[in-house]
């Protein structure tokens, strides 16, 4: 991969969002191997790549219902996309390009399911990030100040909007998944991500914190993520509590050959999903100590 300077302000928040967890992992400059693709190479009309992934996801879901398989790839898209931009967010208040245009994504390139892959899956192609202006990269030729930080937040939400959007338009049209259905699962990805991350910087925020930053991401009068099926909500064992999504969508794991209903699954009942998740914390809790 051919990089930006690593003193590059975007490259040391990305380095930052890898630091926060292991799971998000993004490069800066464009990617040189053949396994790197642009989101107008992958999700073409006749794109070798995305017919790939689809009979992958077919053959692991052991479906061919577009709705599903249309979701499944929708997750698997949008996880590195928003996770990284999200993180950048909330550790610098930065905000990268998030046009298509500008991201490539690391796929396989055989129509095969290996181990998981713990590289970079996704590179911004250029060092363009929206700021605050007190940032301290202020003046680099490569930021776009805007006035508050609301403002930010219209940029990232703005930005995911426009590339999520894109990206539904053309599942929808490959794949006849419902559009309105794809975009559930993007408004419970920017939720989970963002209780998710506040919490791995906070472990006390607690949800009136967090409840309020979602709100102001996705329900947003006029906006594609807005519903009312997104929620959280909150448990406690002894003195630590968290906070859960209450998620809209389903991963389909339980599709998949030995799979189940995850723990956080919206088809589980309510008291059956809190008791595992309070068995989950009590493990943890005790591990700590």
């Amino acid at each position: 991969m051919t990089e930006l300077t690593l003193d590059h302000p975007l490259h040391q928040t990305l380095t930052k969002a890898s630091q926060l967890s292991e799971y998000i992992k993004a490069g800066l400059g464009n990617g040189s191997e053949a396994e790197w693709l642009t989101p107008d190479a992958l999700l073409a009309p006749q794109s070798p790549h995305l017919a790939v992934l689809i009979r992958t996801t077919q053959r692991r879901l052991r479906t061919e219902a577009a709705n599903m398989i249309g979701g499944s790839l929708i997750q698997e898209y949008q996880w590195p996309l928003i996770a990284t931009a999200i993180a950048c967010f909330l550790i610098d208040r930065r905000v990268p390009d998030l046009r298509p245009e500008n991201i490539q994504l690391r796929l396989p390139v055989e129509e095969q399911e290996g181990e998981e892959d713990h590289r970079e899956r996704i590179t911004y192609r250029t060092g363009r990030f929206a700021a605050l202006p007190d940032d301290p990269a202020a003046n680099h030729p490569d930021a776009t100040i805007v006035a508050d930080l609301d403002a930010l937040r219209e940029q990232l939400r703005i930005g995911i909007e426009t590339h999520m959007g894109w990206v539904i338009g053309q599942l929808h049209a490959q794949t006849r998944a419902n559009a309105r259905g794809l975009w559930l699962f993007v408004a419970d990805r920017c939720a989970g991500t963002l209780s998710w991350l506040m919490q791995e910087q906070d472990k006390s925020v607690s949800l009136c914190c967090i409840e309020p930053e979602v709100d102001a991401l996705i329900r947003v009068s006029g906006s594609p993520l807005q519903n009312k099926k997104v929620g959280f909500f909150e448990l406690t064992y002894k003195d630590k509590t968290h906070v859960y999504l209450d998620r809209a969508t389903c991963c389909y794991w339980y599709k998949t050959e030995g799979g189940d209903y995850c723990t956080t699954c919206p088809h589980r009942a309510k008291d059956d999903r809190n008791e595992r998740l309070l068995k989950y914390m009590a493990e943890e809790y005790e591990k700590a100590v």
